[in-house]
């Protein structure tokens, strides 16, 4: 019995599903002419609007990836077009004639490369890292020795062999230093 009222369910879905089915139809069926056409009219608009915001985002998508490929293509530029004069003049320095050159001049020419040098570390936030006297930090600092002096702490920076340098916070190069060890 369990059988027969599951077929009748089973048939009454079916006949449900039918009868939605020719409301469908019946419908489209109604719908006239002009009707149709009006939707066929919309469905290509809207068609035509979807792929042109498709090829839209793509061509969005090409352009933005080119943008960052230059930005990160030509990103140092700049900096180059600061450096160049210095290297320039370096270059001119050294083919002078040795003989002619007075020890005056070459220390007014360094100091005046180094100044140009501090200009563009200031104009592009690169901060210089001199530890002398500081406690030991391996986060900005790289020991490259270590010494006893008693009348000191341990892990002082007792002398800095290179200087180091950072780059808007972040440690680009860190200081290479002797650190006071006395145990």
């Amino acid at each position: 019995m369990a059988e027969t009222d599951d077929n009748k369910d089973n048939q009454n879905q079916t006949e449900g599903d039918k009868t939605s089915s020719n409301q469908e139809d019946v419908k489209v069926e109604n719908a006239s002419e002009s009707d149709i056409e009006d939707f066929e009219i919309k469905y290509k608009e809207t068609y035509d609007l979807l792929l042109r915001e498709k090829a839209e985002m793509e061509n969005l998508k090409k352009r933005t990836e080119k943008e960052v490929e230059n930005a990160y293509k030509y990103s140092i530029e700049s900096l180059l077009s600061e450096i160049i004069p210095i290297y320039d003049s370096l270059l001119l320095s050294s083919k002078l004639d040795k003989d002619k050159v007075k020890t005056d001049q070459l220390v007014k020419g360094n100091e005046l490369l180094l100044s140009m040098f501090k200009q563009i570390f200031e104009k592009n936030n690169i901060i210089e890292i001199n530890p002398l006297n500081e406690k030991f930090n391996p986060d900005f600092h790289q020991a490259v020795s270590t010494i006893k002096d008693a009348s000191k702490e341990n892990d002082i920076v007792s002398e800095v062999v290179q200087q180091g340098y950072s780059l808007n916070g972040r440690v680009i190069k860190p200081a290479l230093v002797v650190v006071i060890k006395n145990q």
